[in-house]
């Protein structure tokens, strides 16, 4: 399995914002600088949700609804209130461990489970959650901004073998990147993998194979916290959250530089709701060949 996520997670691909609709429970509107999926080139049409298996002529992809939430310092990770919707133990991870000493925290809900939970995160933000629409074909990431513009960072990282490592990163922005797979035994399923990872601002002259040959162009570095991989199997209607866990207080972790932000010398933290859907898309028509 990790073999097949390390391949999904290679890729730097992007992909569209498709737009912010109403959202289930009411939730709608909020910050405009709170995280959202990266901007790219627009997606395919969307008629909607179709039978999984593809009807001829068109192309299986993933809608994923973005719900952004952010409380006050501790309301999420040193309350169990939240996660008590959740179910923590479909929870994969490359070193599960991980998560929590790094001040992470995922779980899955049920679909039956949200309307509860939308309830509570209106009450505790005492506002309508920010929300997103974005597209992404199976197998290429799609890039989710926690924290964009970040100056040099020192983090530490726990590892498996309960070491503790720090680096410096350079400029740049905060990002999860997910990737989403369809289960090959039920294709109504997806897989949601995800890294957080750092993208930097400054992007370095680069040789890459385009389809007519070797290209020069300009790239950002990333730097993916990999010990923090994680890969979730999300059934149809279903949902995955995304949040801080107790150790996302020390301030140098990875929890606290992409889930913990300062508002006017308030720190508050970020909890990501994802909604995939697998949709059919139309392929685009080819023009009859023939002649006269």
């Amino acid at each position: 399995m990790w073999q097949r996520l390390g391949i999904v997670l290679a890729s730097a691909s992007a992909l569209a914002t498709a737009g912010c609709p109403s959202g289930p429970g009411g939730l709608t509107g909020g910050d405009p600088n709170a995280p959202r999926a990266s901007a790219g080139a627009a997606g395919p049409a969307m008629p909607g949700p179709a039978d999984p298996n593809g009807p001829a002529g068109y192309v299986l992809i993933v809608r994923i609804k973005l719900v952004t939430i952010e409380v006050p310092v501790g309301m999420a990770s040193g309350s169990e209130e939240i996660w008590s919707y959740l179910d923590e133990e479909p929870v994969r991870a490359a070193n599960p461990a991980a998560l929590g000493r790094n001040g992470f925290r995922v779980g899955r809900g049920r679909r039956d489970n949200w309307p509860d939970l939308a309830r509570v995160l209106k009450r505790l933000t005492g506002h309508n959650p920010a929300q997103s629409l974005a597209v992404a074909v199976p197998g290429n990431p799609l890039p989710i901004v926690l924290k964009e513009r970040q100056g040099e960072q020192t983090i530490f990282v726990f590892h498996e073998d309960r070491t503790l490592s720090g680096a410096d990163y350079p400029p740049g922005d905060n990002v999860l990147a997910v990737a989403c797979t369809l289960d090959e035994d039920d294709r109504s399923r997806v897989f949601v993998s995800a890294v957080p990872q750092i993208v930097t601002t400054l992007r370095r002259q680069r040789f890459l194979m385009g389809e007519g040959g070797p290209v020069v162009a300009a790239r950002p570095d990333v730097y993916p916290f990999e010990p923090l991989t994680f890969q979730v199997n999300v059934p149809r209607g279903d949902f995955v959250v995304v949040g801080p866990g107790s150790q996302s207080r020390r301030a140098s972790s990875v929890g606290h530089h992409f889930l913990v932000r300062d508002k006017k010398g308030v720190e508050f933290e970020t909890l990501i709701v994802l909604m995939p859907e697998v949709v059919a898309a139309a392929l685009p028509t080819r023009p009859a060949l023939g002649g006269t």
